[in-house]
C-alpha cells in the first residue's frame, strides 16, 4: 500500500500519515511525500497511491483553503478518516549555533502565525521570512554555518529537530497550547454512505433568494444533527457567489442522516457528499 502526503520528510502530515498506517493492519505501507497539496490529490486520483494525507483546518488560524477548494472544485476523492493532532512548535537552530544570536527566523507561514506572540515578544529584531514547510525550515536552519554574524532558527516539530540534528531552544512557543490541526486520509473508494458514530462532510450552493440557506440549515435542526463546522468559499465564478462546507457529527440514526441528505440534495443547486468517515482525536 502506498499513501502520498503533503511533504517533505519532519512534517506533522508525515506524523498523521504514520498514525494512519499505525491505525490500520497495513503496516507495511509506503510512505512518500510530495511538494504539494494538489499533487497528493493527483496522486491518488491518477492511482499513483492508494491514499493521500493533506492538512485540512488548524484551531488557530481556520481552513486550509487548497484542500478545501480542491475537494470541492476539482477532485472526485472522498474522505476515508479524519484525525485531529496535537502542533506543538519548537524553535530550533544548528548545534554549532546552539548559545549564539538569532538573526532570521524561517518556517512555514501558519507556522509563524500559531507563534506570532512568542516571536514579537523573544526575538522583536530578527528577520521572519517564510518557507515551504517546517521541515524545509529545519534543513535550511541546520546548514547555517554561523558565518557573517547570520544565525537562522526554525519554528517546526520535535520530528524535524530529530532528522536534522538541530538543537531546540525553546518548546512549545505557539500562541495557544492547545494549538491543534486536522489531518485527512483521502481515497478513490466512495465513502458516502453514512455510518454510525461518523461524520459526514456535504458541501453545496443555494439559490440566490431570501432566506434559501436558512431553509437548508432548519433541515439539520428538523433532523437534530449537529453541525461541527460550517465554511463559506466562493464559487470563482462569480463575485458574490458561495458554496458552503459543512461537517455534521455525533449522530447514531444513519437514515436520519440519508433522509436529511436526500432533503437537502433536493432543495440545493449543487450538491456534493465527500465522505462519511471516523473521526480519531489525540488532542
Amino acid at each position: 500500500m502506498k499513501i502520498a502526503y503533503l511533504g517533505p520528510e519532519g512534517t506533522f502530515t508525515e506524523q498523521a500519515a504514520d498514525f494512519f498506517v499505525r491505525s490500520t493492519d497495513h503496516l507495511e505501507a509506503l510512505l512518500f511525500p510530495l511538494s504539494s497539496i494538489e499533487d497528493v490529490f493527483e496522486a491518488v486520483e491518477n492511482n499513483k497511491a492508494d491514499y493521500g494525507v493533506v492538512p485540512i483546518e488548524n484551531s488557530i488560524e481556520g481552513a486550509v483553503n487548497t484542500t478545501i477548494d480542491t475537494l470541492i472544485f476539482d477532485s472526485k476523492l472522498f474522505i476515508s478518516k479524519q484525525l485531529t493532532l496535537p502542533i506543538v512548535q519548537n524553535l530550533m537552530v544548528g548545534e554549532k549555533n546552539a548559545g549564539g544570536k538569532i538573526t532570521k527566523i524561517l518556517s512555514h507561514p501558519q507556522a509563524l502565525a500559531q507563534c506570532r506572540k512568542f516571536i514579537n515578544k523573544s526575538y522583536p529584531d530578527a528577520v521572519v521570512e517564510f518557507v515551504s514547510s517546517t521541515a524545509e525550515a529545519a534543513k535550511l536552519a541546520a546548514s547555517c554555518d554561523g558565518e557573517n554574524g547570520e544565525i537562522i532558527a526554525a519554528i517546526g516539530s520535535k520530528v524535524s529537530a530529530d532528522l536534522y540534528d538541530l538543537t531546540t531552544i525553546h518548546e512549545n512557543i505557539q500562541n495557544n497550547k492547545n494549538n491543534t490541526t486536522q489531518f485527512i486520509l483521502l481515497t478513490k473508494a466512495n465513502t458516502s454512505l453514512p455510518k454510525a458514530g461518523c461524520s459526514t462532510s456535504i458541501v453545496f450552493s443555494t439559490e440566490d433568494k431570501p432566506g434559501e440557506l436558512y431553509k437548508i440549515l432548519d433541515i439539520f435542526a428538523i433532523w437534530d444533527l449537529n453541525m461541527t463546522k460550517i465554511l463559506s468559499r466562493p464559487t470563482k465564478n462569480r463575485h458574490g457567489e458561495y458554496v458552503f462546507f459543512i461537517e455534521i457529527s455525533g449522530y447514531e440514526n444513519t437514515s436520519d442522516v440519508s433522509d436529511a441528505l436526500t432533503m437537502i440534495k433536493r432543495k440545493t443547486s449543487f450538491f456534493k457528499n465527500m465522505g462519511s468517515y471516523h473521526t480519531i482525536n489525540m488532542g
